[in-house]
């Protein structure tokens, strides 16, 4: 029976193994933040780590510490361009600057029919990993139907990929069997963002960033770019040096970092809604455990959306488009279904490639699912 526990998915790592010692830090070099969520891959596209909330690197795996140096890396971040760097050292403090991604969205002319629900058609892309190893992948073409007064966010695959390692998948189906699905489209919020954020406290530090804070503890921000034309939202829905449990039947799951981040064409925060989004990028690790024999096991989902196209429709318009939308992000595909090659086109928008390492893998270890 398959069980749905909603983003318990995901997934990589016990935080034991995480490496200490190193001060890799990223940040932006027109406004010298931290840059948090920062994909960090090695030569093979492998994921060995990501950034923290102070732009430091958190190494997944011990194991890059015995890795024979220079260790070459490649970063990747929704709002910066994706960049290679070779590290001779992975001790002491090591200060990078990104130069931030440009976003380029094909410009739409607003009517003066009533804005009820709007339309974002973009790229999305999913990837999976189990035990350190790549699963799953997944890419396309995507639109999302948002209703902004009722009614819960649908989306249509137009185009999509799915790649599926066979050997980790028959792994992931022994150790963990069909317990719970795995979401591989973003999740979109309906709601103004300064509704969302509502229950959390807002500092301003002075600078071009908010903190936001719960239980008197840092859990995100809100940070204006330098030429106040956008926002970014960074938000970890699990507290700093807390771990979330939960258990179903004789499932366990820890859930170490539950990230989203999320920008926006705009700056006044009480008129921003999904209309305003440019680009979204989720994220969440943890470990499960099913037997004892087996133990806690790391697993990650990676989700991406970046918009290419937006605009609104009426309620109207709305109900009668709604014949093949689906609401559960749940609902995805297992087969590879387009018509275009899509991802030829990803630098017309300014959006991240698929990083090299990643991208020699498809069609190798990650087989096309037709």
């Amino acid at each position: 029976m398959y069980m749905k526990i909603k983003f318990i998915v995901v997934l990589i790592c016990l935080f034991a193994g995480l490496l200490c010692k190193a001060q890799i830090q990223f940040v932006g070099v027109q406004n010298k933040l931290p840059i948090p969520s920062l994909n960090i891959y090695n030569e093979k596209g492998t994921l060995i780590g990501f950034t923290d909330k102070t732009g430091v690197t958190q190494f997944l795996d011990s194991g890059v510490k015995r890795q024979k140096l220079p260790l070459v890396i490649t970063v990747q971040h929704i709002s910066y361009e994706t960049k290679t760097f070779s590290l001779v050292s992975l001790d002491g403090k090591q200060l990078y600057f990104l130069e931030p991604r440009p976003q380029v969205l094909k410009e739409v002319t607003v009517t003066a029919k009533p804005k009820e629900v709007v339309v974002l058609k973009g790229y999305f892309r999913s990837l999976e990993t189990f035990d350190h190893q790549f699963k799953y992948f997944s890419d396309g073409i995507v639109e999302f139907y948002i209703p902004l007064k009722k009614g819960k966010p649908k989306y249509r695959l137009v185009d999509c990929r799915v790649f599926v390692d066979s050997i980790v998948a028959k792994d992931y189906n022994a150790k963990m069997r069909s317990f719970f699905q795995i979401p591989r489209i973003t999740e979109i919020d309906n709601r103004k963002l300064a509704d969302r954020l509502n229950d959390l406290v807002k500092e301003n530090d002075r600078s071009s960033r908010i903190r936001l804070l719960k239980k008197g503890n840092e859990v995100g921000y809100l940070t204006t770019d330098a030429d106040r034309s956008n926002v970014q939202l960074y938000l970890d829905k699990v507290l700093p040096d807390t771990v979330v449990n939960e258990k179903l039947f004789n499932l366990e799951a820890k859930t170490f970092h539950e990230v989203t981040v999320e920008n926006y064409n705009a700056t006044e925060l009480n008129s921003i809604t999904p209309f305003n989004l440019t680009a979204l990028y989720q994220n969440i690790v943890a470990s499960l455990k099913r037997k004892k024999e087996y133990g806690h096991i790391p697993c990650e989902i990676l989700n991406e959306f970046y918009v290419m196209e937006n605009g609104y429709i009426t309620e109207e318009e709305y109900k009668s488009n709604q014949k093949g939308l689906t609401k559960s992000i749940y609902t995805t595909p297992q087969k590879s279904n387009y018509k275009i090659r899509f991802w030829e086109k990803l630098e017309n928008y300014h959006i991240p490639a698929i990083n090299d390492g990643l991208a020699k893998q498809l069609g190798e270890n990650l087989q096309l699912i037709n």
